[in-house]
């Protein structure tokens, strides 16, 4: 009975012993201790601080005395705000509740709805405008040029090869194209590399990307070059514009980047977003969930543009007022270019 009873105390001990090697020590639930968990989870994980130019050391310094038992949570809302604002990235958030608004870092911070935009005005530029999945819409402008709205590129590659090669045929005979990403959010890089490659005559580089492979400041995976290239059966190599906006963001981005190398595509619009990078999240004890991004995307030309966006080769912003009055001057535009 008393070797029952050490077997049950060992095997208790063993339990409680893996459940801390497996979960980790406990963190407490109050303000000290969700202010270091946060600075620590940004520390081993944010991709770009060099990018950015900033150091998170010094943030702390500045802000951990800020920090008490006595902090509330809506004085620690503010502080997080403060510490993640000199980012200027739009893949790095803090959602606290369902109910309230996450705690922004980037251009969202005061965009808070679209204005230079109205999917609502497009049915008067394109009569026969044909809606394909949930995102997509398609059409002919006036002088016989063909008109795709992205409205992302979170379907699979097979989805986008399927609408492709159905939209493809159906506008092969165009003189030109619209390609509008205005109001695309992103979604997956590997559908937007192949939705570019309908409208690519030969292999071009685009892109690297390396992404952060462990908590310390050096640690990143070797860069990986992406490349835009013929695909699908059916492609689109005449003249193309591509509208894009603020809102252009993330795999609306890199879908930029990819059609930018193409010769037949002009860039029409605002700059995008300047958050291209994947991002991760990490819960802290009080249930905040911390996002923030974990690689470093470059262009063709080696640069970075988190926080700057792809510049058009044209720009033209349509305003409020513009779309009020029922007009979109960008997209005229775009119709005398092609």
């Amino acid at each position: 009975m008393k070797t029952k009873f050490f077997l049950l105390i060992s095997l208790a001990m063993t339990i409680a012993s893996c459940e801390e090697t497996l979960l980790g020590p406990v963190v407490s639930n109050d303000p000290k201790s969700n202010f270091e968990e946060m600075w620590k989870s940004y520390n081993e994980w944010y991709g770009l601080f060099e990018v950015k130019d900033v150091d998170w050391q010094a943030t702390y310094h500045e802000y951990a005395p800020m920090v008490s038992e006595q902090t509330t949570d809506d004085q620690l809302k503010d502080i997080f705000h403060d510490m993640i604002d000199p980012l200027d990235d739009n893949h790095t958030y803090i959602i606290t509740t369902e109910n309230e608004p996450r705690i922004e870092s980037g251009i969202f911070d005061t965009l808070k709805v679209q204005t230079d935009f109205s999917l609502d005005l497009i049915p008067d530029y394109v009569d026969d405008l044909t809606h394909y999945g949930a995102a997509i819409d398609y059409g002919t402008l006036e002088g016989n040029i063909g008109y795709i709205h992205l409205g992302d590129f979170i379907p699979s590659q097979k989805f986008f090869a399927d609408a492709m090669d159905h939209i493809l045929s159906q506008l092969k005979d165009t003189e030109g194209m619209v390609v509008d990403i205005r109001d695309n959010p992103g979604g997956n890089d590997a559908a937007a590399q192949y939705v570019a490659g309908r409208f690519a005559a030969e292999r071009k580089l685009y892109m690297t990307v390396r992404k952060k492979s462990g908590p310390g400041p050096n640690d990143f995976a070797q860069a990986i070059p992406w490349y835009v290239e013929p695909t699908g059966g059916t492609r689109y190599t005449k003249p193309v514009v591509l509208l894009t906006s603020r809102w252009t963001q993330s795999a609306g981005e890199t879908f930029t980047l990819a059609m930018q190398e193409l010769s037949n595509i002009t860039q029409l619009g605002d700059y995008t977003s300047g958050a291209f990078s994947d991002n991760i999240s990490r819960e802290l004890p009080n249930g905040w969930f911390c996002f923030m991004s974990i690689g470093d995307y470059r262009a063709a030309d080696g640069n970075s543009y988190e926080g700057i966006g792809v510049k058009p080769d044209i720009i033209l912003v349509n305003t409020k007022a513009d779309i009020q009055a029922g007009k979109d001057l960008e997209l005229e535009k775009a119709l005398e270019l092609v």
